[in-house]
């Protein structure tokens, strides 16, 4: 199984023809199948497949991890490349989302406004979806911290705007001879949330690699409830590799590595990870 880097914040020096950007896309192939976690934010998807020669026309699955515009505005540009994979997204993935970090509230959502042709290859789900090998996780429970950033980020119509809880985010779990693969977008119910929730799904399957964004900003996040996040990481996720990027700053990787105790692998766009 091998996972390639579509969309992404950071740049690959041995690859500087790709453009990256302030988003998110992985394409998994996986025995004859392949899977599009996420769809970049705007122009990163087109130019990245082209350059590196992948036909999106061959997907067979789609997911949207959730509704904001970074992961979700390169989905119009798939739909015309590919005539067949459905696009899984939860429920309200469509809904009106806002931020407040810069002050006045601007739009985070998806900028696609789904037509009748659209929503037929739409496909909302609130439970858990079991496939041949993989599985789609829905918003995950638990009382563990979630991104203290969430706290800047709305949802619903104006005049009506309310904390955005995120019961659309999706994880998407991947299965390999050997153990999982994780797959997350931004962690916006929290990672350690999501990895409880995967070691609830099947508590005797190892993790081999944890792989996306935590939303873990710089500005926002404490040095100590990082530390928190890796004690807790160390113990349910022994032997697992750790590869972030995207929403998961510098600092708090820097800081993620140095209290596990073992490398924090940095995602690049174009970068391609074998299983």
């Amino acid at each position: 199984m091998t996972l390639t880097v579509l969309a992404e914040d950071h740049e690959n020096p041995d690859l500087p023809e790709l453009d990256s950007e302030h988003g998110f896309s992985l394409l998994i192939d996986q025995n004859s199948s392949r899977i599009l976690y996420d769809f970049g934010a705007k122009d990163s998807l087109r130019n990245n497949a082209r350059h590196l020669g992948i036909d999106l026309g061959t997907v067979d699955t789609a997911i949207l991890s959730h509704g904001h515009y970074d992961h979700a505005d390169g989905m119009e540009y798939f739909l015309k490349e590919n005539e067949k994979a459905t696009i899984f997204h939860g429920r309200g993935a469509f809904h009106p989302r806002w931020s407040i970090s810069r002050g006045t509230p601007r739009d985070v959502g998806v900028s696609m406004i789904p037509t009748d042709d659209v929503v037929r290859r739409l496909a909302a789900i609130d439970g858990l979806q079991d496939r041949d090998s993989f599985v789609i996780l829905p918003a995950a429970p638990g009382h563990r911290a979630r991104p203290r950033a969430n706290a800047r980020l709305l949802a619903g119509p104006e005049g009506n705007r309310l904390q955005d809880d995120f019961t659309d985010e999706l994880t998407l779990v991947l299965r390999t001879g050997d153990g999982l693969v994780v797959v997350t977008g931004c962690s916006h119910r929290g990672i350690l949330n999501i990895v409880e929730q995967v070691k609830t799904y099947c508590p005797e399957c190892p993790v081999r690699a944890l792989v996306g964004g935590f939303h873990l900003l710089d500005k926002e996040e404490d040095d100590d409830g990082i530390r928190e996040i890796a004690k807790r990481m160390k113990k349910d996720l022994s032997d697992t590799r750790i590869i972030t990027g995207h929403c998961t700053e510098g600092g708090t990787a820097a800081v993620l590595e140095e209290s596990l105790e073992q490398p924090v692998e940095r995602l690049k766009v174009g970068m391609t990870l074998s299983f």
